[in-house]
């Protein structure tokens, strides 16, 4: 049986080094690996490295008993690295060109490998949790299926059918971005070259570094540390959010309190009969035009102006000003495909392959624009996923309110997953389209993290509806001579 949250616990009430030291020994090959796949850069996936154990330190006493150590190390370093990265705004070109000149004396035989590693990682990102954990473990950690289904709480062919699947889906991953090959050969790919040995002194300054929770770290690293634990808790957010509007809808049998007239006379509504008229609405429209107002207590204030239009036509723009920095996200599709824009330390321009993806990177960057996405996934048909939920998640009874003068339906439920975070989502009474949301975590919540959110709310503003736009009304003006840069 693996023993890593043993050691881990074993750390975190008598703090002893030879616990952590141990745990750092077993896993600084793996978090060095993921780090220098993203970064190509060894030294900065040294710092990666180090900022990810004392991000393990620092929530030592946090992490639950079905943590899979080796998967959380995988996720928290891919964060740590996409915030290095951000940070030292390193040119995704260059840093290509860089890694395919390291690789040019390998031999022929790796060359599946030489293709994916630069879309592993991205791939991994891709999977669910248990899938992604199912793939560490056998394949970056060497364990067999019996230890995997074991560590995932499964049994050995359980966790065969499970990894067999994982890797069909990393296949399609890597065909979609033009690598053609066999699940046998990417898994043998991946068990070969996926984990490289970290420099020899690296993992005893881990363990001195990590256990004095960072006090003598680079100023660099501790930058790392701190967007990484914002990313992290972002994230959380992001799927505390999610999943608790589909646990709204599953929630079919639980009744939301409304005044005596505002539906028709019936009485009353269950949260699935209110989401399902609010997605009808959405499907029903030719347009739809509103400006939001987010309010962070991570991020500040923010604003968003967001602008649809059948087919396939959108314009999502984001604002948020500070005393020194302005930031700027725009998202678009005006029928020659799905752009994105970013003015921020640097100024970027992308094309993606799909409007989701487009919609998730604007996401990562403008960290909040978690409802008007929402709203344009909903307009734009997405359904909303709900096989991730179980049966006796359901929301509570609230009191009607009023958001900017309209009589609004008020659902909210708590995060199953997590039980420290809830979330009110406000539906007009009489068009059903969405007026608000906030997100609160639990006071114990932020007392265990002061890194966390304590509330987020979403307000839209100002709404529009079927009026006639052009197809140049959701261009956005790109500056002159920017490179465009092409996102499979």
């Amino acid at each position: 049986m693996n023993d890593d949250l043993t050691l881990l616990r074993e750390y975190a009430r008598h703090n002893s080094e030879e616990a952590f030291a141990a745990l750092v020994s077993r896993h600084v090959n793996l978090v060095y690996s993921v780090a220098l796949r993203q970064v190509r850069d060894p030294h900065l996936a040294e710092e990666i490295t180090q900022a990810v154990f004392i991000i393990l330190a620092r929530k030592a006493e946090s992490l639950g008993p079905k943590t899979i150590l080796p998967g959380w190390l995988c996720r928290t370093a891919r964060y740590a690295s996409a915030n290095a990265l951000t940070i030292q705004r390193r040119r995704q070109r260059r840093e290509q060109e860089a890694y395919m000149q390291s690789i040019l004396n390998e031999p022929a035989s790796d060359e599946t490998w030489t293709q994916i590693a630069p879309l592993l990682d991205g791939a991994m990102g891709q999977l669910g949790q248990k899938d992604h954990d199912a793939v560490v473990l056998r394949f970056f950690e060497g364990q067999n299926f019996k230890e995997v289904g074991a560590a995932l709480g499964a049994s050995e062919d359980a966790a065969k059918m499970r990894v067999s699947r994982a890797l069909e889906k990393l296949r399609k991953f890597f065909t979609k971005c033009g690598v053609s090959s066999t699940t046998a050969i990417i898994a043998g790919a991946i068990s070969t070259h996926s984990v490289q040995a970290a420099p020899v002194a690296l993992a005893k300054s881990v363990t001195a570094m990590a256990i004095a929770k960072g006090s003598f770290a680079a100023a660099s690293i501790l930058t790392l540390v701190k967007g990484t634990m914002k990313t992290m808790t972002l994230l959380k957010i992001k799927f505390a959010l999610g999943v608790s509007i589909a646990a709204l809808i599953i929630g079919g049998a639980a009744k939301v309190a409304i005044s005596q007239n505002s539906d028709g006379g019936d009485g009353s509504l269950t949260p699935l009969e209110i989401i399902k008229k609010s997605q009808d609405a959405y499907a029903s429209l030719s347009s739809y035009s509103a400006s939001e107002t987010a309010d962070s207590t991570l991020i500040g204030k923010s604003t968003f102006t967001v602008k649809l239009a059948r087919p396939g036509f959108y314009r999502i723009e984001y604002n948020r000003h500070s005393s020194s920095t302005t930031n700027t996200v725009a998202v678009w599709n005006s029928g020659d495909g799905n752009f994105l824009l970013s003015h921020r330390a640097t100024t970027s321009y992308s094309k993606y392959a799909s409007r989701e993806a487009a919609f998730l990177a604007a996401s990562v960057m403008t960290r909040g624009s978690g409802t008007c996405v929402f709203i344009s996934n909903t307009f734009f048909n997405k359904k909303i996923e709900t096989d991730i939920l179980k049966p006796d998640v359901f929301a509570k009874e609230v009191k009607a309110e009023r958001i900017g003068g309209v009589d609004c339906y008020v659902l909210t439920a708590n995060n199953p997953g997590h039980g420290s975070f809830s979330m009110k989502l406000w539906i007009g009474k009489k068009d059903f389209l969405i007026r608000q949301r906030q997100f609160v975590s639990s006071p114990e919540a932020v007392k265990a993290d002061t890194s966390i959110v304590a509330n987020l709310t979403e307000t839209i503003e100002i709404i529009s509806v079927n009026e006639p736009f052009a197809q140049q009304d959701f261009t956005y003006p790109v500056p002159a001579g920017l490179k465009l840069r092409q996102v499979n």
